[in-house]
C-alpha cells in the first residue's frame, strides 16, 4: 500500500517548515502499518497555473504529481494556514488535480474512486476546520473517500508539536486511512460504485442500486 504526502509549505527550506515536521511524524506513524510513504515538497518543482492535466507549458513539472496520485492508495495534503486559508501552493495543486474530474466527466470512470484522502494542517492559531473543509469538499467531489478523523493539526495554541492532542490525531489519522484504504482496495468498492449506472431521479435509482448487489 502506498501513500503520498504533498507538502504545500511556502518556506524555501523544508527543514524550516513546521508543516514538514508534522508530516514526518504522520509518515512515521503510517509506516507502522507497512505503508510505503512518498513525500513531495511542492515548492521544489515548477507547477503551472491552470485546471488541466497538461497545460502545454514546457516548464511544468506537475506530471510527477499526477503519477504519484495514480500510484497511491492514500493521498494527503499538508498545508499551513495563511490568512485563514490553505496555502497558495495547496490551492494551485487542487486546481491542477481537478483536471482529473474532466476525465471522469468524459469517460464515466474516475481514477480517484479507489483512493482515500486526509490532511495535515499547521497554523499559528485555531480555525483549521475551514481549510480542512475546503480540502475535504475538493477530495469528495473528485471521487476520493474521506474517512472519519483523517486529519492532524498543530499550532502554537497547542504548545509543542509533540503535544498529546496532536499525538492522538496522528494515531487516529494513520489507523483510519489504513483501514479504509485496505477495505476499498480489497473489496474494489470504488470500481463497484462506478459500475452502478444512475437512472432517472426518483425511485428508479433505488431499483438499480438493489439490482446491483
Amino acid at each position: 500500500m502506498r501513500a503520498t504526502i504533498f507538502i504545500a509549505s511556502l518556506k524555501k527550506e523544508p527543514a524550516d517548515s513546521n508543516t514538514t515536521k508534522l508530516s514526518k511524524l504522520v509518515k512515521k506513524e503510517l509506516e507502522t502499518y507497512g505503508i510505503n510513504v512518498v513525500v513531495r515538497y511542492l515548492r521544489n518543482r515548477r507547477m503551472s497555473h491552470g485546471v488541466d492535466i497538461d497545460t502545454g507549458d514546457d516548464f511544468d513539472e506537475a506530471a510527477i504529481y499526477f503519477d504519484d496520485i495514480r500510484k497511491s492508495d492514500i493521498v494527503i495534503m499538508a498545508t499551513p494556514i495563511w490568512w485563514g486559508q490553505q496555502s497558495s501552493l495547496a490551492q494551485q495543486w487542487m486546481e491542477r488535480v481537478g483536471g482529473l474530474d474532466d476525465v471522469y466527466i468524459k469517460t464515466g470512470k474516475s481514477e480517484l474512486y479507489n483512493k482515500v484522502f486526509g490532511c495535515i494542517i499547521t497554523a499559528s492559531n485555531d480555525g483549521f476546520q475551514h481549510a480542512q473543509g475546503n480540502m475535504y469538499a475538493f477530495a469528495s467531489n473528485l471521487g476520493m473517500t474521506v474517512p472519519p478523523e483523517v486529519h492532524c493539526t498543530w499550532g502554537t495554541v497547542l504548545g509543542k508539536i509533540d503535544n498529546p492532542e496532536t499525538e492522538n490525531m496522528k494515531k487516529n489519522m494513520a489507523r483510519n486511512l489504513f483501514l479504509w484504504a485496505k477495505t476499498i482496495s480489497e473489496l474494489k468498492l470504488g470500481s463497484r460504485a462506478l459500475d452502478i449506472k444512475p437512472g432517472r431521479v426518483g425511485l428508479d435509482n433505488n431499483d438499480k442500486l438493489e439490482k446491483s448487489t
